[in-house]
């Protein structure tokens, strides 16, 4: 269902029936995990995006997701939006 790098690809799939009867799949929902300890921070650069972000630092533009889990935020998606701006870095372990 999920690309293997996907943060949902473990998550277990499960099933809802509704009042009509109709099965509805859908995936566990994932808790962002507790906060640990940052590795490094990186510097926001002009024009960047969480992507090129995670790029950068976890060589896999689709690891944005991780970027957002070590710096919580209620806006994650204007986290790039500030150069200059440092972020926080966890290490990739394995989920």
């Amino acid at each position: 269902m999920f690309d293997q790098d996907s943060r949902y690809a473990k998550r277990p799939v499960k099933t809802y029936v509704d009042a009509d009867g109709r099965e509805i799949s859908h995936v566990a929902r994932r808790l962002i995990p507790a906060e640990k300890p940052a590795i490094a921070d990186v510097p926001v650069q002009d024009g960047d995006r969480l992507d090129l972000i995670a790029d950068r630092a976890y060589g896999d533009a689709r690891m944005s997701w991780r970027v957002m889990d070590a710096n919580p935020d209620p806006e994650p998606l204007t986290l790039a939006d500030t150069p200059r701006r440092r972020l926080k870095l966890n290490q990739v372990e394995p989920e």
